[in-house]
């Protein structure tokens, strides 16, 4: 059998600019691909798989340092990418030597951890936001054990995580979209055992999401749900360092020492309180004021409320060891 070949294209337009969908190969419009024995030094970060050719699709022409700083890595790179160069997942990862893995920073959404990566990227921590080739991989079809590619799949994203911590240095943080929530197992490796996780307390956590989101109150309560059963995973499977939305802002000096400490890397207190007085989401379609409340979101908030209260959410909250002062 032929050994199938990395390809290279030119971007001619991209779609969905504007869009905080997830990434997927019809994100681009490309020239006839180009064969190419191997790749040079420039700087290739990856997108997305394409799981139906059996591939892992990079951008190039994108500064690894503006993509750090972007709020959204994903929507960062649908924007400025120039070319994308397509690897067979059999190729293994693009750069060789010492395999590295990032720290994963899970989170339901909606609870600052958007603010808390541009914390990092200002600090100088190798980071970035939302990685959806991580999304791709903790999907509800793909992370089924009925789901014959998953192993391949799990490969290729860990190839491409270990191409992403090559490009922005040792251990960067990837905060993850809420999704990825679903199978953290599938993500976490034994050669970076630490993770992040950041939680808001549901009231005010559901209020956010339902102004912003078209949500009924089992799919919010669910998403919620399903975000501290992969901390109490986080909790028995790694080394956990856990982030409340509320203590960040209360006493951001404390808690970003605490974090710092944890990543091995002095976050310096008043680079957090300038960053804080931003929106971490500027220029994204996320950015305050660029979506009007969700209308009926305060009947929807009202019957969620009831739902959480419920004796049947009562007890999966105690199954799930849930502390309200900790993470619920």
């Amino acid at each position: 059998m032929t050994a199938r070949r990395i390809t290279r294209a030119r971007v001619r337009t991209a779609r969905r600019s504007e869009r905080i969908a997830i990434s997927s190969p019809g994100d681009f419009r490309v020239d006839a691909p180009e064969l190419v024995d191997g790749v040079t030094d420039e700087t290739l970060l990856p997108y997305c798989l394409d799981v139906l050719k059996r591939r892992s699709l990079y951008v190039g022409g994108v500064e690894a340092r503006d993509a750090q700083a972007a709020p959204f890595y994903y929507l960062h790179l649908r924007r400025h990418a120039q070319t994308i160069v397509s690897v067979p997942w059999e190729a293994g990862p693009l750069r060789g030597g010492a395999r590295c893995a990032p720290i994963f920073l899970f989170s339901p959404g909606r609870c600052g951890s958007t603010l808390l990566s541009r914390i990092l990227s200002d600090a100088g921590l190798g980071n970035v936001s939302e990685p959806d080739f991580y999304t791709q991989l903790t999907s509800a079809a793909a992370a089924s054990p009925f789901n014959p590619w998953r192993a391949a799949m799990a490969g290729a994203v860990a190839n491409m995580g270990s191409d992403l911590a090559a490009a922005l240095g040792p251990s960067p943080v990837v905060k993850l979209r809420a999704e990825s929530c679903r199978a953290p197992g599938l993500l976490v490796q034994q050669r970076e055992p630490r993770t992040l996780f950041m939680t808001r307390g549901f009231e005010s956590w559901a209020r956010s999401n339902g102004r912003a989101f078209r949500n009924g109150p089992h799919k919010t309560v669910g998403k919620y749900l399903r975000a501290l059963a992969a901390h109490a995973w986080l909790r028995r499977s790694s080394t956990c360092h856990l982030i409340r939305y509320e203590d960040l802002l209360g006493n951001a000096a404390a808690e970003v020492t605490a974090l710092g400490a944890f990543l091995g890397h002095r976050i310096r207190p008043d680079i957090a309180m300038a960053t804080m007085k931003e929106d971490s989401q500027g220029g994204t379609p996320l950015e305050q004021g660029a979506r009007p409340d969700q209308p009926g979101w305060e009947r929807r908030f009202d019957a969620t409320m009831a739902l959480w209260n419920s004796d049947r959410v009562r007890q999966a909250r105690d199954r799930l060891g849930v502390d309200e002062s900790r993470a619920g």
